[in-house]
């Protein structure tokens, strides 16, 4: 257990409160309020309304982090025998001529596919509700308008993860005995409609469907998360990957495993020739990391993080009925 819900047990949310508020840096005095609060939520007994998913590949990869320097990027990551590749999709830009939208980035893109998978564990068909502002807000957002605006940010990533293919490929033992590679196409959404975002007042798609393949793979696939964890690290990209990891890492592993800098940038680092930079931001995201996730055994070592076996951050018995990745499956 993380040393905040220790400290919470023996002085209590007021007590940690208290002791926040003195803090003089007031961006130093805000984050730490945030985390005990996040932290004391994530203490308490969730309910399956609280829970959130993502496929178990998406959990050991990443996407970038920034805008891309190039819309014709083809995104890849590894986790060890697991392989992504994101490659863009294109559209018929407003000159008539084809035009790549780039790969999804940032933490828009994160709460979306989060969302979209959320809704997917369950149909097929996902609902956005009556307008895009009350779907922004469901992902935790203000809404915004101008060129900076979050309506704009959602209508780019929407339309990003609309037109991509994920490429998932990995390395499985055979019915002989020996390895076969695996290659997987995947679009995630069927359509394009839903993705002209429409500003305020305007006609709504409210619903979205996702690709038969997709949302069988996904069921066959799925990580539970806590809806709660995901609205603490909504700002933080590096944030979401290292929760979204460790909540699939940590539940299969059966002994203590070290997770080097050099590996862990191959998942989620945005440049793997910058490890020192990865492990810095790691070791300042880990305290909120761990906020929400109580059970998370981790530890900041010299060459990376050691990780232990751990429980899962949702209870098993809030997704009976469902199949989610179990720990003895294999990483597909």
């Amino acid at each position: 257990m993380a040393g905040i819900h220790r400290q919470l047990m023996l002085f209590g949310t007021d007590g940690l409160r208290r002791v926040a508020a003195a803090l003089q840096d007031p961006k130093e005095r805000r984050r730490e309020l945030d985390r005990i609060a996040a932290a004391s939520v994530a203490l308490g007994e969730p309910a399956e309304d609280d829970l959130a998913f993502s496929h178990s590949g998406l959990c050991q990869t990443c996407l970038p982090h920034a805008r891309p320097a190039s819309n014709d990027l083809i995104w890849e990551r590894n986790s060890g025998r697991f392989h992504l590749m994101v490659s863009p999709g294109v559209v018929r830009g407003a000159d008539g001529r084809a035009t790549r939208v780039g790969v999804p980035y940032g933490t828009r893109a994160r709460l979306i596919m989060i969302f979209l998978q959320t809704e997917g564990v369950r149909s097929r068909t996902v609902s956005l509700g009556p307008s895009m502002s009350a779907w922004i807000r469901s992902l935790g957002l203000p809404v915004t308008g101008g060129p900076r605006g979050t309506i704009q940010a959602i209508r780019e990533q929407s339309l990003r993860i609309a037109r991509c293919e994920f490429t998932l490929q990995w390395t499985a033992r055979s019915a002989s005995g020996g390895d076969e590679t695996i290659i997987r196409d995947q679009r995630l959404v069927s359509g394009l409609s839903l993705w002209h975002g429409q500003e305020e007042g305007a006609p709504w798609q409210a619903t979205v469907e996702l690709t038969r393949e997709f949302h069988e793979h996904l069921r066959e696939h799925a990580v539970p998360l806590m809806r709660d964890a995901i609205a603490h690290l909504k700002d933080n990209s590096l944030g979401l990957d290292l929760y979204t990891l460790l909540a699939y890492r940590l539940q299969r592993l059966e002994q203590p495993l070290l997770l080097r800098w050099q590996a862990l940038a191959a998942q989620v680092g945005a440049d793997t020739s910058r490890v020192s930079h990865l492990a810095q931001r790691v070791k300042a995201v880990l305290p909120d990391v761990l906020a929400v996730y109580p059970d998370a055994g981790v530890e900041v070592v010299r060459h990376g993080l050691r990780l232990l076996p751990s429980k899962s951050p949702v209870p098993r018995t809030l997704v009976n009925g469902l199949r989610v990745v179990e720990a003895a499956t294999p990483p597909r």
